[in-house]
């Protein structure tokens, strides 16, 4: 595993591994629960990929499962130990675990930082904002500022913390791949005012002309389209053990789908938008002239 990426990865081929297990084993969760004495929702967080595995609860677990496969063992074991370690975005747990104090921020957020340092290629399609991961300073402050609650201390905190999941997309050795549809409203909207978008523009086109950013633009004259409901993300996974998944995110908390049909879907609809958008190509004109404009 890069050194750039986390814990996410062991920890969800480590829930899956034991979902099937516990299945093949003929029990529900009720079942797993009482053998380790605890909640459901201790081992269901262990079989989704939340929360930081202990090693007595997963071999507690195989032994309520009748796992005996040395192998097996020591690589689910191996998985435990790989899902305890610490995210570099473990130092900003201050600002990530938002309370009820700033409802304007999503919830478990460090389950997203998470996920994204750990996915292969982010798909995006966004109709009011420019993705996090394409913004600049200035940008990411104002919008920040008007879609938190916090204090300036915390503010700045946040944009750091933006900024720094950016270094995945720079990086020599495997960057993260960004396949981005903007709406042609995200170009217009003034953020921050009009050297805040200048800039912003600025930025777009340079990171158009990197070989894994791609920048495409889905202009109004096309009308009605497949992605009318909202924004999304699909984060796609390198390795054929980890299922991708979509990122939904609503004021009132964030939605992962997982299960394959429901990816598919959302992966179709983003085809969709990328056959009606503006090419790679048009839209950096189509930019340059906006730019020209301001």
């Amino acid at each position: 595993m890069s050194p750039a990426r986390g814990p996410v990865v062991p920890r969800r081929r480590l829930g899956a591994e034991l979902r099937t297990l516990r299945e093949q084993a003929g029990l529900t969760i009720e079942d797993a629960a009482t053998g380790l004495e605890c909640s459901v929702s201790k081992v269901s967080r262990l079989e989704t990929g939340q929360g930081i595995p202990k090693g007595r609860d997963v071999r507690d677990l195989l032994d309520r499962y009748e796992v005996t496969d040395q192998a097996q063992r020591e690589r689910l074991m191996r998985w435990v130990r790989d899902g305890q370690r610490q995210g570099w975005w473990h130092d900003y747990s201050d600002v990530l675990a938002v309370g009820p104090d700033d409802p304007l921020v999503p919830d478990n957020l460090s389950r997203y930082v998470a996920l994204e340092q750990d996915a292969s290629e982010v798909r995006s399609f966004e109709t009011a904002l420019v993705h996090g991961l394409l913004q600049t300073e200035h940008y990411a402050r104002a919008v920040l500022s008007t879609t938190s609650t916090a204090d300036r201390e915390v503010t700045d905190r946040l944009v750091e913390l933006r900024m720094r999941r950016q270094n995945r997309l720079y990086v020599d050795d495997d960057p993260l791949i960004v396949h981005m549809v903007l709406d042609e409203a995200v170009l217009h909207r003034p953020i921050g005012g009009a050297p805040v978008m200048r800039a912003q523009l600025t930025r777009l086109l340079a990171d158009a002309q990197r070989p894994n950013i791609t920048i495409q633009v889905l202009p109004f004259s096309i009308g009605a389209h497949r992605a009318m409901d909202g924004p999304f993300m699909v984060l796609a996974f390198s390795d054929s053990d980890d299922n991708d998944l979509v990122y939904v995110e609503s004021h009132l908390g964030q939605l992962y789908l997982e299960k394959e049909h429901d990816v598919q879907v959302y992966n179709l609809v983003f085809d969709a938008l990328v056959d009606r958008s503006l090419s790679a190509e048009q839209s950096v004109a189509f930019i340059s002239n906006l730019l020209l404009d301001r």
